[in-house]
């Protein structure tokens, strides 16, 4: 049985993939303002991603899965920090663009990893919401390929 934060973990793994999806398609089809909505909602997942990690120092003995919640918790207070406090364009250099998407991938990881800890059946619901986020990139790069074709 998934306990309440077991249960807040897996809604924010899904609220997370969802709003990466989001960002995705809505970079792909260059609606700002959705793109900006789905970065505001990620945002705000620290807060019930803090509540849980409060709870898993408290409860939790393993230590490695303590360490997977402080890399999600850093990839959304990096996320906070570059695109919404100093707006730093650095999806354009790969020299900071690379290490950005390391933590990000750290961060999806990290979710996998703790939700097949939580219960079984909903980490496999959270690699869904994974696989399903590869995909709305694999779009986002078709997208963009074809408009750079055009110019």
């Amino acid at each position: 049985m998934v306990e309440v934060y077991g249960w807040i973990f897996i809604i924010s793994g899904i609220i997370f993939f969802g709003s990466i999806i989001g960002v995705f398609i809505s970079a792909a089809n260059e609606k700002e303002k959705l793109l900006r909505g789905f970065g505001v909602i990620i945002i705000s997942l620290i807060v019930p991603l803090i509540i849980v990690f409060i709870n898993f120092l408290v409860v939790r003995e393993d230590i490695r899965l303590n360490i997977y919640l402080i890399l999600i918790l850093v990839y959304i207070i990096v996320e906070l920090f570059l695109d919404f406090i100093f707006k730093v364009e650095f999806r354009k250099k790969t020299s900071t663009h690379v290490p950005y998407i390391i933590l990000e991938y750290a961060a999806c990881f990290g979710f996998i990893i703790i939700s097949f800890d939580i219960n079984a059946v909903m980490g496999w619901v959270i690699s869904v919401c994974f696989w399903a986020m590869l995909a709305a990139l694999i779009y986002y790069i078709i997208i963009k390929k074809k408009k750079e074709k055009k110019l």
